[in-house]
């Protein structure tokens, strides 16, 4: 019994094995940074929470891939549609976008917020990403004829 309350008290310190990077605070704060302003990364949803529901863990097939002069989301909607989608083939938050406005904002503790305005998609999205220094994110959905959704995820 000692043992496991040792090893759960270790790892929760952080002192179990480190996972996946070596990088410092500071380095990941500055290649985050670079993404964010070179438009030149992918949002991966693991977690989609519509408004009035429960929390859906997501695989990781669902993102949003932000490019200088493309914005293509591939995601689940979950909550309350005010219009259904021709073709109903359509659900979900799927498009392609060529024209849009990106702008960055800078937040309190290193916190970034980069809207994204859709301007010629079938239906317009406003997007509202807040993405933190270890590059984990949340990302608002906003569209006029549905409920806000909001998801969790990293940047990659």
């Amino acid at each position: 019994m000692r043992t496991i309350i040792t090893i759960l008290l270790l790892v929760a310190l952080g002192f179990g094995c480190k996972s996946g990077s070596s990088l410092t605070k500071e380095e990941t704060s500055a290649l985050m940074n670079e993404k964010i302003e070179s438009s030149d990364y992918t949002f991966v949803a693991q977690t989609a929470i519509p408004m009035g529901g429960k929390s859906v863990n997501l695989n990781y097939l669902y993102s949003l891939k932000v490019s200088k002069d493309t914005v293509s989301a591939y995601l689940p909607y979950y909550g309350r549609a005010y219009t259904a989608p021709m073709p109903s083939e359509d659900g979900g938050i799927k498009f392609t976008s060529a024209n849009f406005d990106y702008t960055v904002s800078e937040k309190k503790k290193g916190m970034r917020d980069v809207t994204i305005k859709t301007k010629d998609t079938q239906r317009r999205y406003d997007l509202i990403l807040s993405i933190g220094d270890s590059g984990y994110a949340t990302l608002s959905v906003n569209e006029s004829n549905r409920q806000p959704i909001t998801f969790y995820g990293k940047i990659e």
